[in-house]
């Protein structure tokens, strides 16, 4: 909020006789006021419904729906006025008590642990080791008698038994011949050339950035008024502007807006706290000029 904005404020403090919350909501109305926003066009542009709006600024904050809606509305109503939203918040909470207090959350206390006994946990593990052993021993004697119960081959039959195959052995190289050696040799085959990869280029860096060296409320609009960018941009943010024709911008702060051009940062547009309307951040689209490419020829 500029030095003008600030000094209505402390002269409305001084002079209306309205106490409360709906003093600080009617200083919100005449900062909008004198920025010339209308409520309607505030509603729209931050997502927020009129009638919350109409209430902030009536300082009748029950009809809001919870504690985090009246806290979020009423901070990014502020921010978008160029007001500080954590001391808007203040004021509200220590104006008046229609600002509903935070919810305490109740937790249900932890059941104690109820530890089983060192001496019951030894128990239980050397009963599982002689259990795993007994299995054992029982499953190898059992393997025992079974091969001790399969008879040899008697005598007589021996000779039918099949004997063992002999391990298999490569076939016997073959020596070349004298003609086969005397045979010309061919050329060798040459190794198919190797295609290098391709080099992927590094995507395009954007040629406009919007820079934020303050709280700043930024809004960006296409050619057709549909909005592609409308957020509270803080000391260091920044937002890359699309290659579109036809982009304007509102700010909140034009003291604090800075438009990077490749790389090169201008002079903030305007004085600390002063707003700026329609700024032409890409040129109009030429009258008869169409956005559709031309479709391609074989």
């Amino acid at each position: 909020m500029d030095q003008h904005l600030e000094t209505f404020v402390m002269q409305s403090e001084a002079e209306s006789p309205i106490d409360g919350t709906a003093r600080v909501g009617m200083e919100l109305r005449q900062v909008r006021e004198q920025l010339g926003w209308p409520l309607p066009d505030m509603a729209a542009t931050l997502r927020i419904r009129l009638p919350y709006l109409e209430a902030i600024e009536r300082g009748d904050l029950s009809t809001l729906p919870g504690v985090a809606y009246q806290t979020g509305f009423i901070r990014t109503y502020a921010q978008a006025l160029g007001l500080d939203g954590d001391e808007i918040l203040r004021r509200f909470r220590a104006e008046g008590s229609s600002f509903a207090a935070k919810a305490h959350l109740s937790f249900l206390a932890p059941i104690p642990d109820r530890a089983v006994p060192t001496g019951a946990i030894v128990l239980l593990s050397v009963i599982l080791v002689l259990a795993g052993y007994g299995l054992w021993y029982r499953h190898t004697a059992a393997q025992a008698r079974l091969a001790a119960a399969i008879p040899s081959v008697p005598t007589e039959l021996a000779p039918l038994a099949v004997p063992p195959k002999p391990p298999t052995t490569s076939p016997p190289v073959t020596p070349p011949t004298t003609a086969a050696v005397s045979a010309p040799l061919s050329p060798p085959v040459a190794a198919p050339a190797v295609t290098p990869p391709a080099v992927v280029a590094a995507p395009p860096t954007p040629d406009l950035v919007i820079q934020a060296s303050a709280d700043d409320w930024v809004e960006v609009q296409d050619a057709k008024g549909n909005i592609l960018f409308s957020k509270v941009l803080h000391a260091g943010d920044s937002w890359p502007v699309p290659d579109l024709p036809g982009l304007v911008m509102t700010v909140g702060n034009a003291g604090a807006t800075i438009i990077s051009n490749n790389g090169k940062a201008s002079a903030p547009l305007g004085n600390p706290g002063v707003p700026l309307h329609n700024y032409q951040l890409t040129p109009a689209i030429a009258a008869g000029t169409s956005t559709t490419p031309p479709p391609k020829t074989n």
